[in-house]
């Protein structure tokens, strides 16, 4: 796709957020509805909570339990204006599948609200099949793929909006903040990884506030902040602060990363609106020894600073058609290190979707247009367009099923590519479903590798003549990969039993790399052919607060792709609780993440000779909810088992101690 056709996606972009809004200014505001999608239909399939691969983050109520601080039993005390919606951002219709069987995992606020995670990144490692490679401790790089599939291949989508990765070959998760979450949708396609990220939304006109301090072992020390609240009749402000502090396992690994974030709506009515998102986030990390002289192998200290600024327009048009449309700008910034590549982008997206009785019909354009200069290529943020469409048929609730097709180019040599993707599910006689997807197609994927380059100099200037010099450079490369896929099982649900099998079979005919420092040394390798199942369960045990989940895959031989453990898997005791009328919710979890061998990437040789041992890590977590208070605590890797590692020959922390409150209140 050539130059003309991304410069005028941007403007397409640009034209429908005028158009959105142009109209719009002279309606009189009706009453706000507490949502503004489309409630599902009876026949619309139901999606299940999530079981074995449910995880929790927190995410504060969208509005105080009518069960707290009663005068008398049965009474609300909340004033009765409260009621009155909250101008909020309309939503975007979202998948009507999401189970396992449409291989997505759906995280609501009640899920995230059970559990308290640091990033992006803790969340993802409780999603089955997905495979988590931790350079170190918090802040270290970290790599995510299913099925081994490397980099390029992992997406995150804050409210329809991609984070390109500017770094790296892969969204650095493990820096992205759950300060304004309300829900996580994660789709382990056997094509990509894709995060859904939706933010914080108010049901009512009262003001939300936020505080949250923890502190635990190695220095590490927490604070954030958010406050939301309307302004008038169509106004709606966003603010916050995620401060995360840490010195690393040993105290050798310092780390710090402070973000911030403003974000201001404007309802023109219930279900069309405009919205302007900053964030700015700056990263801090340094190479120390500590008192006994060890010196962590890890990378070289990195100072940078990256900033977000999107504008979006979104509207729902002759009763069940929207229309979304976003521009915006990614600027990445070296704030004195040697390691961070300068970088801005600019990107635009249209969308629209069309929601009816069978299903939800969906497409797009996306495209990306990094800033070059003279001097410095694009490096990371590869320019390029994608052209998306997909389908969501529910005709009942025993038959679902889906299908995308997504077209690209990316990179300066012009990969491009095109990928389907589609699966179906049927309810058969009684509790059991049945489901398989199947994916095939080729994308192009950008990787780097360190290289050296001999140049000859003289006082400074490149000269024929001069003395040799051997130049560290990072060398850009765009290849087209194939992917093909298979999956197919069954899944038992009655009440509040889950279990379910699947067999997988994933041909991948070149790995890349994910760009991070622990492999930049690393060519594309040969992904060949992986099969293997993949088991989940979710049960009560003698009681029905009482729970036991299990995730597990196990691939039928050794797989020959970088960090892709041939067995793998979770197994979890939660105790959750809710009485004294909804005012008292404790919740205990013990859980045992276990990994087999993997082969990894030799830093010295960049060959797939390094072999990681296998581990059992045991982590402790308890929350006690108090009406609006929360106290946590949690023991991460509490065997102190300080040999795990992902990437030899670096290792993991040993055993960490993290204790803090959060509170939310309205006023």
């Amino acid at each position: 796709m050539a130059r003309g056709t991304r410069l005028l996606s941007v403007l397409a972009a640009a034209a429908l957020a005028a158009a959105l809004a142009a109209p719009l200014s002279a309606q009189d505001p009706p009453t706000l509805p507490r949502d503004t999608v489309p409630r599902p239909r009876p026949d619309t399939p139901r999606v299940p909570r999530p079981g074995p691969d449910s995880a929790a983050v927190p995410i504060p109520d969208e509005a105080v339990r009518a069960d707290t601080l009663p005068d008398r039993p049965g009474q609300d005390t909340v004033p009765a204006d409260s009621t009155i919606p909250a101008p909020v951002f309309p939503l975007f219709p979202e998948p009507r599948l999401a189970d396992a069987a449409a291989n997505t995992w759906v995280w609501d606020r009640d899920a995230l609200a059970r559990f308290h995670g640091l990033s992006l990144l803790e969340l993802l490692d409780r999603v089955p099949g997905l495979v988590i490679t931790r350079e170190g401790g918090i802040g270290r790089p970290a790599g995510v793929a299913a099925f081994g599939a490397g980099g390029g291949r992992l997406r995150v989508f804050v409210d329809g909006w991609e984070q390109p990765p500017l770094s790296s070959a892969t969204p650095e998760v493990q820096r992205i903040p759950l300060l304004d979450v309300q829900e996580v949708r994660v789709t382990r396609g056997l094509a990509e990884t894709r995060v859904d990220v939706q933010t914080l939304r108010l049901r009512d006109i009262r003001p939300l506030a936020q505080v949250e301090g923890a502190d635990g072992d190695f220095d590490t020390r927490i604070l954030r902040a958010l406050f939301a609240r309307p302004v008038a009749r169509r106004l709606m402000f966003h603010v916050g602060l995620d401060l995360v502090q840490s010195d690393g396992f040993r105290r050798i690994e310092p780390f710090a990363v402070n973000t911030a974030m403003v974000r201001a709506s404007y309802a023109f009515s219930a279900d069309r609106g405009i919205q302007v998102d900053y964030r700015t986030s700056s990263v801090e990390t340094e190479r120390r020894a500590s008192s006994g002289g060890i010196v962590s192998p890890a990378v070289p200290n990195e100072s940078s600073d990256r900033r977000e600024l999107v504008v979006r327009a979104r509207g729902r048009f002759l009763g069940r058609l929207w229309l979304d449309g976003a521009i915006g700008r990614t600027t990445l910034e070296n704030a004195g290190d040697t390691i961070t590549r300068p970088a801005e982008v600019v990107q635009a997206m249209a969308r629209a979707a069309l929601d009816v009785r069978l299903g939800t019909l969906s497409g797009g354009i996306r495209t990306r247009m990094p800033r070059v200069d003279d001097v410095e290529e694009e490096g990371f943020a590869a320019d390029g367009t994608e052209v998306f469409a997909r389908a969501d048929l529910a005709p009942s609730p025993r038959l679902g099923a889906w299908g995308e097709a997504r077209a690209t180019s990316w990179g300066g040599v012009g990969v491009s590519g095109v990928e389907l993707e589609g699966g179906a599910r049927l309810a058969l006689a009684g509790p059991l479903t049945v489901f398989g997807s199947l994916a095939s197609g080729t994308r192009g994927v950008r990787f780097a590798r360190d290289s050296v380059v001999t140049m000859r100099t003289v006082a400074g200037l490149v000269d024929p003549e001069g003395a040799t010099v051997e130049v560290p450079v990072l060398l850009f490369r765009d290849v087209r990969s194939r992917v093909n896929g298979f999956r197919a099982g069954a899944e038992w649900l009655r009440g509040s039993v889950r279990a379910g099998a699947a067999f997988v079979v994933h041909d991948l005919d070149q790995v890349a790399p994910y760009g991070l420092a622990f492999d930049r040394t690393a060519e594309m390798r040969p992904g060949g052919t992986v099969s293997g199942m993949e088991a989940w369960a979710s049960f009560p045990v003698l009681y029905r607060q009482i729970r036991f989940d299990l995730a597990y895959s196990d691939f039928f031989t050794e797989p020959e792709r970088p960090y892709l453990p041939t067995r793998f898997g979770r197994a979890a005791l939660e105790l959750h609780w809710v009485y004294r009328g909804g005012n008292l919710e404790p919740t205990i979890r013990a859980e045992v993440i276990g990994r087999d061998q993997a082969r990894g990437i030799d830093p010295e040789t960049g060959e797939l000779t390094a072999l990681s041992d296998r581990y059992a890590v045991m982590n402790l977590y308890v929350q006690v909810r108090v009406l609006d208070v929360r106290a946590f605590w949690r023991l991460e890797n509490v065997l102190h088992n300080y040999t795990v590692s992902d990437v030899p020959p670096f290792t993991l922390p040993g055993q960490r101690a993290l204790f803090g409150v959060r509170w939310f209140f309205r006023n």
